[in-house]
């Protein structure tokens, strides 16, 4: 019987107070500014100042957008400027366009996330989806999508209903209409799917996704920024996933699950943009930062990791040194190997830096 592992690490969150907080000193100062103007000179004041701070165009990126802040005096607390970043970004595209976030700041354009009502909401959701497991948004995300039955890629009111409820998220007449009342930003009277997944979703924090970035690189041995699913799927590790390594699941339930998930064109190609979507979905199912790093490292074969995020997956080589001494090492890029004899070890090992093997063979537990 494995041992479970427990983690207790957890991915904090930046308070939403101190993001509403912000969000009120940015608004103060340009209301004071135009001496309580109505919005819509408001929001054109905004963006002036904005285009005045940083003139190489209207995205702003997270970064542009923290140093436009701290030129208003408002960027004091990068943890809540990039919070409310995230708030604006409704896509969940790195982007916030200038007029836009003006507009939102004032009230013109409606956001949800901006609405301590509608967040609630979201709240309440995402607490369920968390209780559901790690496949539990891309699960979400076809369930809807069979409800989309003209393909337009919106849902009515009663089509959403429908969906949830179809997927144990039931929720009640006020708490549709709060969800409907934000979400519907061009007011058609229908809800994006992607829109709506993006302001369910907690933001992956950069350190995730850096590590998901550094994943697909390694199985983009072009690199052209793609992969075959057959390629992902040969490659993917699950004898050391945390939940085979529990005993909760087998590798073929992981990998089944694995398959299951991706939401693919149909073409075979693995984008990585598609894999980023992929693992936000997942991240967002994943309340534990340690949890998170072990599968990633487990799954792709990352070495390092500390403490209970120690990568466990990559070969560990048993290795004769000329001078007769012996260690363990680890084969750092072991992916793709052609297979374990001693002479593509040796091999393995010379390309990361090795200079002075006589033998190398897989190392055996004592």
């Amino acid at each position: 019987m494995p041992l479970k592992q427990i983690f207790l690490e957890k991915n904090k969150p930046v308070e939403e107070s101190s993001v509403d907080r912000l969000e009120r000193l940015l608004r103060t100062k340009f209301e004071l500014k135009t001496g309580f103007a109505e919005p819509g000179q408001l929001s054109r004041t905004m963006y002036r100042a904005l285009q005045s701070l940083d003139t190489d165009g209207e995205n702003l990126d997270i970064n542009r957008f923290a140093t436009a802040m701290r030129k208003l005096n408002c960027g004091e607390d990068r943890a809540a400027v990039d919070a409310l970043f995230h708030r604006y970004d409704t896509t969940d595209c790195g982007i916030v366009t200038m007029k836009d976030f003006a507009d939102a700041v004032f009230g013109i354009r409606v956001i949800p996330r901006s609405s301590p009502e509608c967040r609630d909401v979201i709240a309440l959701v995402r607490d369920r989806l968390l209780a559901r497991g790690e496949n539990a948004y891309r699960g979400l995300v076809r369930t809807l999508r069979t409800m989309d039955t003209n393909g337009s890629g919106a849902l009515e009111p009663a089509e959403l209903a429908d969906g949830l409820q179809k997927y144990n998220l039931k929720l009640s007449k006020p708490e549709l209409a709060t969800i409907f009342k934000y979400f519907d930003t061009n007011k058609s009277g229908t809800i994006d799917i992607t829109e709506f997944m993006a302001g369910l979703r907690p933001t992956m924090s950069p350190a995730r996704l850096a590590l998901v970035k550094l994943a697909f690189l390694r199985l983009d041995k072009n690199p052209d920024g793609k992969v075959t699913f057959d390629e992902l799927a040969s490659l993917y590790r699950t004898d050391r996933h945390p939940n085979v390594l529990d005993g909760t699941k087998t590798p073929s339930d992981i990998l089944r699950d694995f398959s299951a998930a991706w939401d693919k064109s149909g073409d075979g190609i693995v984008t990585e943009d598609e894999f980023i979507e992929y693992y936000k979905d997942l991240s967002a199912s994943i309340d534990n930062d340690a949890y998170f790093e072990l599968m990633i490292r487990n799954a792709w074969h990352i070495a390092g990791g500390s403490g209970q995020a120690e990568n466990t997956s990559n070969l560990r080589v048993l290795v004769t040194h000329l001078d007769g001494t012996q260690s363990v090492e680890t084969i750092i890029n072991d992916l793709g190997l052609p297979d374990k004899k001693e002479a593509t070890l040796i091999a393995a090992l010379k390309k990361q830096g090795a200079t002075d093997v006589l033998k190398a063979e897989i190392a055996t537990a004592m």
